[in-house]
């Protein structure tokens, strides 16, 4: 099976995952960012939810989300992701489209062909060539 996204993926051998009453394979996302823990929830591609996600550790999305995302970790948009959304968050690395509020306590990093459409506060900001912000940026360095 391909990666379903750009972040690298694992296989867990048959028989690992038990918890499940189930013998097949399973592909989850690698760690996203050397020196952080792994990802905790994984939205794929397809997935759609509206409501409210509440975690602790890094989170990617490569689905379509409305409402708020709010975790201490850091959170991944996938290229293909749809975020209509408030977001928290420690870290937050975006190469898809967010329409909302971004709040990140560490540093928001915007990779091509990414877009942000609304306000970004974070103490750093980087943006590569190909992001898009349409919005306001505020960068207090006392968050």
């Amino acid at each position: 099976m391909a990666p379903t996204s750009e972040v690298e993926t694992m296989t867990i051998p048959q028989g690992q995952i038990t918890s499940l009453g189930s013998t097949k394979s399973y592909q989850i996302p690698k760690p996203v960012v050397e020196g952080k823990s792994e990802v905790v929830a994984f939205f794929g591609r397809g997935v759609s939810c509206t409501g409210e996600i509440w975690y602790e550790g890094n989170v990617q999305i490569d689905g379509g989300l409305e409402g708020l995302v709010h975790t201490n970790g850091t959170l991944v948009i996938g290229d293909r992701a749809v975020i209509k959304a408030t977001i928290e968050a420690g870290t937050v690395i975006c190469k898809g489209s967010i329409q909302g509020d971004v709040v990140a306590r560490e540093t928001v990093k915007l990779l091509a062909p990414g877009s942000i459409d609304g306000t970004v506060s974070t103490p750093r900001l980087s943006v590569e060539t190909g992001g898009v912000i349409n919005g306001r940026v505020s960068m207090d360095l006392s968050q």
